[in-house]
């Protein structure tokens, strides 16, 4: 749909200038999963948002996160490794990696992007997401402002 997408690339632009991180694009974090070296990924959405779908091998963080709780719980897995942080639009984990960069990189993380677009984007691409029960085409929207940006399945 014209109007979602629209929507979307708007908040992804505004975030872009309201924060300086390093994005990578849906189709460059496809890849990487499919590859010999997957990124950790993290989401930084609520639990019930995690729990009604994610993108698969996603480890959840609370957004609300801070560099200490953030170095005792990923510091080893981060070690090594590319990691990706997501949420619905890229808002959340912008901010989350805005306050862990320099903990990540201490910790000898090889990158840390986020994802532009967040799941929508990614949703939206026609990716797959999954719940407990394997893969579903739901997705929390947030809330009924961010949901609109959300291309729903049919």
């Amino acid at each position: 749909m014209f109007g979602s997408d629209w929507l979307l690339e708007g908040a992804i632009m505004m975030i872009g200038r309201m924060h300086r991180v390093e994005n990578l694009a849906a189709d460059e974090l496809a890849a990487m999963l499919a590859g010999p070296d997957p990124p950790l990924l993290l989401d930084i959405r609520t639990a019930a948002e995690y729990e009604r779908s994610h993108i698969a091998s996603a480890v959840r963080l609370d957004p609300e996160t801070g560099p200490e709780e953030f170095a005792a719980r990923c510091a080893a897995l981060v070690e090594g490794r590319d990691t990706v942080f997501y949420c619905s639009v890229g808002q959340r984990s912008s901010e989350l990696l805005e306050r862990v960069e320099r903990v990540c990189t201490k910790a000898g993380a090889r990158s840390c992007r986020n994802l532009r677009g967040g799941i929508f984007r990614w949703y939206n691409e026609g990716r797959p997401v999954v719940d407990a029960s394997g893969a579903t085409d739901d997705i929390d929207g947030f809330d009924p402002v961010w949901s609109v940006m959300v291309e729903r399945r049919q």
